[in-house]
């Protein structure tokens, strides 16, 4: 029997792979009561669409293309852009190849000079050029530096990172003062000018529902939460759930988070403490502004590091008539939710005055572990999922091997399957 604990897209996707290449005693078990992981939504009594944390899925990641049926999940798209505030200042920039109509407002904007907007021009151009395997490689390198310390090295000026730079990338990776690694933040820049973002028109829960329905009857246990691993000599031979069942075990992938994985394996919780993240969601009768694109405040330090009213993008997000905007926070500063959202309201207002009157508080979610740190060279302490333990049947997958992101926590599940399947078939 193979068990997989963890019901993330790691380990469904192993399962999914494992399934498909004609393995039968699978099992993969899940402590919630959905899968999902961190990928999860929530739909309210009044019809809101709650994800669990601000999240879009990338149609350019190779993996989400050879395991999801995208179409399937009736995605809708944000505009290729975002709105660029800076006090009583906006401007609207845009990648022209997708919205020509805003060709002249990006090129001539104020929102940063004709320099900056050459090197970033620049800097795409040399991405796309560079194969992905290249770009993930330098975060394992010596020579990998902060994605701050490679933005001035390239000469990009303080406007262009203070206005663009740090409220976009900080959302990204939860990281406000950009420490993250500079080959990280090259890959996502080439995704994201090679793709397109979108939200599943259920939630980004939709994601993991998608993959679990490929398995078949009995493989996912939702609603079980491995206590513990039992072992002869140094393999483990029974998983152990907290109702006390226990499941028989030839091979093992723990596809959790590292907390997680430590406590299973008995081990203290190896390396810096996560970064998470905070989103609050209110309910209002009109939005903010038309365009399906973030809203990114300028500056360092923000309580609100980005916000969108997801209806622009996705509508199914709320009711009809109404519409649903979140904020994403990165450091809720210890403020009480009462607090915490009228102070989201308060920044807010400083760009949209009207908002103070029509956002109504809807949601806090809290995401404790949002993403673990990601600094300068950080994949020279991951080995690539699928990864050994001391023990000699288990293996790990998820997070705790690789980048926080749906293309690295699916491709190392489909790594993991591949080295599953051939200890099972042998």
């Amino acid at each position: 029997m193979i068990v997989i604990v963890g019901a993330g897209l790691a380990g469904l996707v192993c399962a999914k792979c494992l399934v498909g290449a004609g393995v039968r005693d699978v099992v993969l078990l899940e402590a919630e009561a959905e899968p999902g992981g961190r990928v999860r939504s929530r739909i309210t009594p009044e019809g809101f669409v709650l994800d669990r944390g601000f999240q879009v899925l990338l149609d350019s990641y190779p993996a989400v293309r050879r395991h999801l049926d995208i179409a399937a999940l009736r995605p809708r798209y944000f505009e290729s852009g975002a709105i660029l505030h800076d006090r009583e200042r906006a401007w609207t920039v845009a990648d022209p190849r997708r919205h020509p109509g805003d060709l002249l407002s990006t090129a001539t904007g104020g929102m940063f000079g004709v320099a900056d907007k050459a090197r970033l021009v620049a800097l795409v151009g040399e991405l796309l050029l560079t194969p992905d395997e290249r770009l993930l490689g330098r975060c394992a390198s010596d020579a990998d530096v902060s994605t701050a310390q490679f933005l001035w090295s390239r000469g990009f000026s303080r406007d262009i990172t203070e206005r663009f730079f740090r409220p976009f990338f900080g959302g990204v990776f939860l990281d406000d003062p950009l420490g993250t690694s500079a080959g990280l933040f090259r890959y996502y820049l080439k995704k994201f000018a090679t793709g397109r973002a979108l939200l599943p028109a259920g939630g980004i829960g939709d994601i993991p529902r998608q993959l679990a329905a490929s398995l078949p009857p009995g493989t996912l246990r939702t609603n079980c939460r491995v206590e513990r691993l039992s072992r002869v000599g140094n393999r483990v031979d029974t998983v152990v759930t907290a109702r006390g069942e226990e499941i028989s075990c030839d091979a093992l992938l723990l596809a959790t988070e590292a907390p997680a994985t430590a406590r299973l394996l008995e081990r203290p919780p190896a390396g810096e403490p996560p970064h998470g993240t905070t989103v609050v969601y209110f309910a209002s009768d009109h939005a903010l502004y038309a365009r399906a694109m973030l809203a990114l405040p300028r500056g360092r330090g923000r309580l609100v590091r980005h916000f969108v009213p997801l209806t622009n993008v996705a509508p199914e997000y709320a009711p009809p008539g109404v519409h649903l905007l979140c904020a994403t926070v990165l450091d809720r500063r210890g403020l009480p939710d009462d607090a915490l959202s009228a102070a989201v309201v308060n920044e807010i207002s400083e760009f949209y005055p009207a908002a103070a009157g029509l956002m109504r508080p809807l949601s806090i979610i809290d995401v404790p572990y949002g993403q673990h740190q990601q600094r300068a060279g950080f994949a020279r302490n991951l080995p690539p999922a699928p990864a050994r333990t001391t023990l000699e049947n288990v293996w790990l997958a998820g997070d705790q091997t690789g980048a926080c992101s749906i293309q690295s926590a699916m491709a190392g599940g489909e790594r993991a399957a591949h080295l599953l399947a051939g200890l099972a078939a042998g």
